[in-house]
């Protein structure tokens, strides 16, 4: 049976997401963060599957608010026992016909949906490269001989963060970058993401400001971690700066016990993954992102998964 989703479905609902998707980093609350508080201008939409009252498949539609394209995003979720089943599309035609209006739709795939989504008019745009690192293992003696502040988020506070945050994230390669990000939306949807540990997320301050920062999200019961973001402003960009916010904030998930830290770049971007390698991590595994256009039809046909 497929029904609108509630704020009782999340925990079934992030059980899903974890089962399709087991390398991504986030818990609960995070998960549940991420639902609540999107704003009403995403015109956000769930549905789940429920089959003898377990949930086993969950899909949200949501229009991109941190972007002017007027582009949606999607997401299916089915976990691996009951696919193939049709479950997927038709959790995908609710979310398409909901995004009717969108000018493009997004959506994210593993290897295991690359499939699907190419069957259900989605083309790949990008191809995003999973790296792993084991934290314990990574040399962070450059610490101590820096000359460069290196203070953690909780200490630098929201502000000095949002102003490098909102400028960096601009060069990351996509196909849309977040060009209307709003300060209190992003005070609420990221800065107080219950997943990020803010005293382990760093900046580096030059000048009497933060000029860069890297974001850690932390499951640290499952002693796992992620590099979320990591930004330079670009007049600052070349000094090695984004080595050592990482560094700072891979020495403290080694204090914390986490055994994999991983962090995602798009192929094309060879300056962050080059520093990435220098740090020792290691590809873990691949994702992509897919679009499907407003001329291909969004009311998706019915077909099998």
């Amino acid at each position: 049976m497929i029904r609108d989703a509630t704020r009782a479905d999340d925990a079934g609902a992030f059980a899903v997401t974890r089962s399709a998707y087991p390398e991504f980093v986030t818990t609960e609350a995070g998960f549940r963060h991420r639902q609540v508080t999107l704003p009403p201008e995403a015109r956000a939409s769930a549905w789940v599957a429920e089959e003898d009252g377990r949930i086993v498949a969950w899909c949200r539609a949501f229009h991109r608010y941190e972007e002017s394209g007027g582009s949606g995003q999607l997401n299916v979720s089915v976990v691996p026992e009951w696919r193939r089943r049709g479950i997927g599309t038709a959790l995908l035609e609710r979310a398409l016909a909901h995004l009717a209006d969108a000018t493009r739709v997004f959506a994210f795939a593993g290897e295991a949906g690359r499939s699907f989504a190419a069957s259900h008019g989605f083309e790949l745009t990008q191809t995003m490269r999973v790296s792993a690192v084991d934290p314990r293992t990574v040399d962070t003696d450059e610490l101590e001989t820096t000359a460069v502040e290196l203070r953690p988020l909780v200490e630098v506070g929201p502000e000095e963060t949002f102003a490098v945050d909102s400028v960096a994230v601009m060069d990351v390669p996509a196909d849309e970058s977040p060009d209307q990000v709003e300060y209190e939306q992003w005070l609420e949807r990221h800065w107080r993401n219950p997943d990020f540990d803010l005293a382990a997320s760093h900046a580096a301050r030059v000048d009497g400001r933060a000029v860069a920062i890297t974001y850690t999200a932390a499951d640290y019961p499952g002693a796992r971690a992620a590099n979320a973001f990591t930004g330079v402003l670009p007049e600052y960009r070349d000094r090695g700066l984004a080595r050592l916010v990482k560094l700072a904030a891979i020495r403290r998930l080694a204090e914390r016990g986490v055994t994999l830290l991983v962090t995602d770049n798009d192929e094309r971007n060879a300056p962050m993954r080059a520093v990435n390698a220098r740090l020792g991590f290691h590809v873990h595994s691949t994702h992509y992102v897919y679009v499907r256009e407003s001329g291909n039809g969004f009311r998706a046909s019915a077909g099998s998964t």
